[in-house]
């Protein structure tokens, strides 16, 4: 049996360091992956909550419940439910705003997207709600990838 010299012994542990890397590699590759598993899951619960209380807000609150029928049939609103109904439609259009970021930085999953963008034509459908969106666009409070989102959206509904 030779035996190994120094550039064989080398050799091999160039081999050796070369293995180490890949498996450090793909172990770092799976952390990302489960990390950023973490975080859609993070991100669509937080979406959750917030749809949750929306939902129990006007639930529970029989003024907001009325605001909302009326914006549905296009009624006129008096100036306490347009004010009341007004900052229901603007936490509704930055909730979405946010998802559609999360989204587009592939922080959101597919599937929990679709739920906001279905909620965003929804409301846009309302007169009421498509003058707060407009309103609050140009006084630029709304992120412009969103309102560019938003117009080709708008375009598209009735």
């Amino acid at each position: 049996m030779k035996k190994l010299g120094l550039a064989d012994w080398a050799s091999l542990a160039e081999v050796v360091g070369a293995a180490a890397v890949v498996v450090s590699l793909i172990y770092v590759g799976v952390q990302v992956r489960d990390n950023t598993e973490a975080v859609r899951a993070a991100n669509r619960q937080e979406m959750v909550g917030r749809a949750h209380y929306a939902t129990i807000s006007v639930a529970t609150t029989p003024e907001l419940a009325e605001s909302l029928a009326k914006s549905v049939n296009n009624q006129e609103l008096s100036k306490a439910e347009q004010e009341q109904y007004g900052f229901f439609v603007r936490a509704m259009l930055y909730d979405v705003q946010e998802s559609f970021l999360l989204h587009k930085e592939k922080r959101l999953d597919e599937g929990y997207w679709m739920t906001r963008d279905a909620v965003f034509k929804a409301y846009m459908q309302q007169k009421f709600a498509r003058e707060i969106y407009i309103r609050d666009k140009s006084l630029g409070l709304l992120h412009r990838d969103f309102a560019l989102w938003a117009d080709t959206v708008l375009e598209d509904l009735p």
